[in-house]
């Protein structure tokens, strides 16, 4: 202990001390660099990709992470646009005598949630010969082409609609008694809620 305190040699006592301080600084280096290195190792043997901070989720078989939060309900009041229904016209072959031509609208939901169908909104049906516009019921005001009120469209559900046309030529197509019209082929084109359907063929006989 004498020796500690006091050293002896042929060396003045001052370098004994620096060598002495120096071994000590270099004690005391190693130590933090070890604790370091214990500490580093320590912190990252949890999961890989883990965080203290993130949310956990439900995990699948696969070991992926699904969100546990919750989706966002459908909104059954939003307008149907064309990327939710399909709309097809339907009618008899040949109207006779003073039959009037009537025409199954079908809207069909290709959607994954309800939606809201206004028949009375951006709706009409269109009858052309040839090149010819006959009737186009847009150009009558007041005009209800399909008779029928708003409804909700269930996934995959079907809705039928009826319009109607009473041979009448253009603004005489807008009233609601039977107006003559030429025998021979036409076309229908039916609109629902801006939604068209491919054209069908009739005849007046």
């Amino acid at each position: 202990m004498d020796g500690l305190t006091h050293p002896v040699g042929d060396q003045p006592p001052e370098v004994y001390w620096k060598r002495r301080l120096a071994v000590i600084v270099g004690i005391v280096v190693l130590a933090l660099l070890a604790w370091w290195l214990f500490s580093a190792l320590a912190g990252g043997s949890g999961s890989p990709g883990s965080s203290p901070n993130s949310t956990p989720g439900a995990t699948t078989s696969a070991g992926s992470t699904v969100s546990a939060s919750p989706s966002v309900a459908a909104d059954p009041s939003r307008p149907c646009t064309d990327a939710d229904v399909t709309v097809v016209t339907t009618s008899a072959a040949t109207f006779t005598g003073d039959t009037l031509p009537t025409f199954k609208v079908t809207v069909t939901s290709k959607a994954a949630s309800p939606c809201v169908v206004d028949p009375t909104v951006n709706s009409k049906i269109v009858i052309v010969s040839g090149s010819d516009t006959w009737f186009d019921s847009s150009t009558c005001a007041g005009y209800n082409v399909y008779n029928a009120e708003k409804f909700v469209i269930e996934p995959a559900a079907t809705h039928d609609l009826t319009a109607g046309w009473n041979r009448g030529r253009g603004a005489a197509g807008c009233s609601a008694d039977a107006q003559p019209a030429d025998t021979g082929s036409y076309w229908v084109t039916a609109t629902v809620q801006g939604i068209t359907a491919a054209k069908v063929q009739f005849a007046l006989g």
